[in-house]
Order: structure tokens, then C-alpha cells, then sequence
């Protein structure tokens, strides 16, 4: 049985890399239909915790999530789309925004 952070992130092994996700369209819940099935039961804030557990991706103190996200991308680590999603479906909500690290003091 696998865990919820192998099924939301693909293995990598041997240095190679995922290949990029295609986009799909859009649920009713305006997520696409790849996001919203990876939490079928709807708790996001899940994926988004195993995303910032998920050290690939660099630190997460410090910085939101959504930054941290556009850091990786930007470094070429191809962060998982669905939470780039997740993350703009739930822009002002602030436990969505922030990291799992938030309420404590560096």
C-alpha cells in the first residue's frame, strides 16, 4: 500500500525526472480534474503539508508556499502542479498559504 506522498509524488530514481504533467480541464470545484482527484475526500491541506515535508523542493521556513513553489520551478525541480493549484483556488485563506512550519518561531 502506498502513501499518500508516494501517490501525490511520482518516484524518481536513477536522476531522471517525472515528465511534466499535461493540463487538464477543470472541475466544479475549479481545480482541475487531476488536482481534485488526488484528494478525493477533499482535504488539501494534506497534500500540502507532504508537499512541504518534501525536501527536493528546498526550505520552506520563512516563505510561502506558493513562493517556495515558483522558487522551485524556477530552479527547474518541477514542483507538482496540482499544488500550484491548490495554492491559487485558496489565495487568502492563510493556513493554505503559509507552511506547515508557520507558528513557530525561527
Amino acid at each position: 500500500m502506498q502513501s499518500q506522498v508516494t501517490r501525490t509524488y511520482p518516484v524518481v530514481k536513477g536522476g531522471q525526472r517525472a515528465a511534466p504533467t499535461q493540463k487538464t480541464e477543470t472541475s466544479n470545484t475549479g481545480l482541475t480534474d487531476r488536482a481534485a482527484t488526488l484528494c478525493p475526500n477533499g482535504d488539501h491541506l494534506e497534500i500540502l503539508k507532504a508537499f512541504d515535508l518534501h525536501w527536493e523542493y528546498g526550505p520552506c521556513c520563512g516563505i510561502t508556499r506558493i513562493e517556495r513553489w515558483e522558487r522551485a520551478n524556477r530552479m527547474g525541480l518541477r514542483p507538482p502542479q496540482n499544488i500550484r493549484e491548490l495554492l491559487h483556488h485558496h489565495k487568502t485563506d492563510v493556513k493554505y498559504q503559509e507552511s506547515l512550519w508557520r507558528e513557530y518561531k525561527l
